[in-house]
Parts: C-alpha cells; sequence; structure tokens
C-alpha cells in the first residue's frame, strides 16, 4: 500500500512596499493554500476509505 503525496505548494511571507506586487503576492498565496487544503482533504479522504475497508 503506497501512501503518495504530491508535492504542497509554497506560501510566502511578502515584505513588499508596492502594493500591486503585495496584492499579486497575496492572492497567490490564497491560490496555493486552497491547493494545499484541497490535497490534504484529499489525502485524508482516500485514507478513511483505506481505513473503513480494513474494518
Amino acid at each position: 500500500m503506497a501512501l503518495d503525496m504530491r508535492a504542497l505548494y509554497y506560501v510566502t511571507l511578502p515584505d513588499i512596499k508596492d502594493a500591486e506586487l503585495y496584492s499579486e503576492t497575496v492572492k497567490a498565496n490564497e491560490n496555493n493554500l486552497n491547493q494545499n487544503f484541497t490535497a490534504i482533504a484529499q489525502k485524508i479522504e482516500e485514507l478513511e476509505t483505506r481505513l473503513s475497508a480494513l474494518e
């Protein structure tokens, strides 16, 4: 039984003075966080399915 986990997406803490660039960085971070949470939720569902099959 392989427990493959794809790489999560990096989230950075921007120290940017330019408001537009800062906003774009924050939006990118939000997108990456959403992708990370989706990947983690899918893995949890997969593990729950495997666990219930073993019970």
